[in-house]
């Protein structure tokens, strides 16, 4: 759906240079009201642009309505809003203890959240969304977060444990009472699973746990440009004569506001992959290619909105795979709602998918630097639906069996026919080639990656990344595909968590404590489960070497349904069941087998779970 194109900007960018000559020195003083602003979106290019494949070309004249007539996501949210609270411990050594305790809204623009407590017996207020709580030793801590209005977030436990030495001090949290279960909708939905248990795809507990410290040259000079960074004292405003890149000057002086900017939406980058299966890790990743985290738009060959630069080919196939996002938007904007997407007319398919790349929309002249940074963290949750419904076109279009072209030979023709079976999936495609090919379908379109899959078909190959990426005709389809995996592989490197923030943070009122508050229990399992499955070929009732069986799944189930997934390695695959309630029941099985155990989880320790196979006995007689 996206590319770069910075050689669209190369006429403007010649002809502005000389006017932009003497006012270099003072670009980037610029306030929302300065008369600059009128040229910057002129200037502010996304990221990425996107190609346009002339067969779908309909859809840029459909109408499209204005933002004024566009009541926002507001109806594409859900009603009520849930509110959430963590606690954080610092990195490393710092000077005093303590702990970051945060909290937010599931839409944005809910009222004032705040944070309320107990810390020990002391009860505590944060009149802010994020607050730093000062250890005096090792604590125990009970809060919540709550809005104005009264919602509340749930009641979260949490020990944490001081140490000094020589350096200052270490904080650590020895538990928390927080745990959420994922499951990869995508994968669900290919029915391909992670096999190489892959970091880029794991999901986070926490959404600071998403912090990432990259140096984004684009975010960079958008937050010059824009007034976000002061850099009057650099020479030429800090930016390149061409404005498009930050000097080393410029880059420095925007560095902090750089690290903030980009992790500002991980909360709801978190709540997005929580609530759609997409793992966090890759809707960030995307979100810096298309956009770096800067939410205006681009206008070269098609309208792309926002974060994930968004445009109407692209909800196109969002509105034809859920239903329900039809009907939300539909109702904005049509009074009758009861017949399908795929069965309006040209014109009102036009209307709702305007209207939906509307309401993602942030661009705003009369917000602080033009953008509605509230309304760009809602859209998150749309830009997770749309790389969901990606990867369900991706499913069908390889679900559908290959019959070959009149003008193809006969041998590539039984050949290209043997890849897939009929109605099944390609045989060779791993999990990373179905993420891969649905990057491609997101960025490039659905119909790029359809003609991609029938030439590899036609060439009598598999349907991998590897030989599929020789045949996409879509102009850069492969190099973002490609760049995005190398972003994902590489995302761990960059986490970033910051060391002694205690003097930039909000502190909390201690209130006078009325009457006597117990101290709290944490009441949560630390324990661990170790499955072990062998086949005993010496008959002795023990594992020796080489007896443990490889590559074995072992799937373990909670008494309230959760069930997590694992393969033997050497004979062995462990559960950390760490945040979970003791003495709940535990399901142990290796399915198809139908091998189970059943125990009660213990607050602590390992439990051991070992399935034996025989040695099958072998005939002795030739029959």
């Amino acid at each position: 759906m996206r590319k770069k194109n910075s050689g669209s900007l190369l006429l403007g960018i010649l002809i502005l240079g000389i006017i932009f000559r003497g006012l270099l020195g003072v670009f980037s003083a610029q306030a929302a009201g300065d008369p600059l602003r009128s040229i910057l979106p002129a200037l502010q290019s996304g990221a990425t642009s996107t190609a346009f494949p002339t067969s779908t070309s309909t859809l840029i004249s459909s109408v499209t309505p204005t933002a004024s007539t566009i009541p926002g996501l507001s109806s594409l949210l859900p009603s009520n809003t849930e509110i959430y609270a963590f606690i954080q411990s610092p990195v490393g050594h710092v000077s005093s203890p303590y702990v970051i305790l945060t909290s937010f809204a599931s839409i944005a623009r809910t009222e004032s959240v705040y944070i309320t407590g107990y810390l020990n017996s002391k009860e505590f207020i944060c009149t802010e969304a994020q607050c730093a709580i000062t250890l005096d030793q090792s604590s125990r801590l009970v809060f919540r977060a709550i809005t104005s209005s009264g919602a509340s977030s749930d009641e979260v436990i949490a020990s944490v444990s001081v140490f000094s030495d020589s350096q200052g001090y270490l904080v650590n949290i020895d538990s928390v009472n927080q745990f959420t279960s994922f499951t990869d909708s995508c994968s669900a939905v290919w029915g391909v699973r992670d096999e190489d248990n892959a970091r880029w795809d794991s999901f986070v507990q926490f959404p600071y746990e998403l912090n990432t410290k990259k140096t984004l040259h684009t975010l960079a000079r958008n937050l010059i440009l824009n007034g976000v960074v002061d850099t009057t004292d650099c020479e030429y405003g800090g930016l390149s004569l061409g404005l498009d890149w930050p000097t080393g000057c410029g880059l420095e002086k925007a560095t902090s506001a750089m690290i903030s900017w980009q992790n500002q939406f991980d909360d709801y980058i978190w709540l997005a992959s929580r609530d759609q299966g997409i793992p966090p890790k890759i809707l960030k990743s995307l979100i810096e290619l298309e956009s770096q985290f800067w939410p205006g738009n681009s206008r070269f060959y098609v309208d792309e909105i926002g974060l994930g630069q968004i445009n109407q080919l692209g909800v196109d196939v969002l509105l034809r795979s859920d239903p329900s996002v039809y009907q939300k938007v539909c109702s904005t904007v049509l009074s009758d709602c009861l017949i399908p997407y795929a069965s309006l007319s040209p014109t009102q398919q036009g209307l709702i998918r305007g209207a939906l790349v509307q309401s993602v929309n942030a661009d705003c002249p009369s917000c602080l630097y033009g953008l509605d940074l509230e309304k760009a963290k809602d859209s998150i949750s749309v830009i997770s639906s749309l790389l969901h419904a990606n990867c369900q076109q991706v499913d069908n279009i390889l679900s559908i069996p290959y019959k070959p072209d009149a003008d193809v030979d006969a041998a590539t023709a039984t050949a290209a026919v043997a890849t897939v079976a009929a109605g099944g999936k390609p045989p060779g495609a791993v999990y990373e080639d179905y993420w891969r090919f649905t990057f491609l379908a997101y960025h490039s379109g659905i119909s790029c990656f359809q003609a991609a899959v029938n030439e590899t078909h036609k060439a009598g190959l598999p349907v991998t990344w590897e030989n599929l990426q020789d045949y996409i005709s879509c102009k850069g389809g492969g190099d973002y595909v490609n760049g995005l995996f190398d972003n994902l592989i590489s995302f761990d490197s960059y986490l970033y968590q910051p060391g002694d923030a205690y003097q930039v943070l909000a502190a909390p009122t201690i209130i006078p404590t009325r009457t006597a508050v117990p101290t709290p229990t944490v009441y949560i399992s630390t324990a661990s489960v170790k499955v072990e499955v062998y086949v005993d070929r010496n008959g002795n009732g023990t594992v020796d070497p080489g007896e443990g069986v490889d590559g074995m799944s072992v799937s373990l189930t909670t008494d309230t349904n959760e069930q997590l997934d694992a393969r033997t390695v050497n004979g062995i695959a462990v559960f950390d069941m760490t945040g979970y309630r003791p003495n709940m029941r535990i399901t142990v099985s290796l399915p198809g087998l139908y091998r189970s155990e059943n125990f009660a989880l213990p607050e602590q320790g390992e439990v051991n779970v070992t399935f034996k196979f025989d040695q099958p006995t072998l005939p002795t007689i030739i029959p």
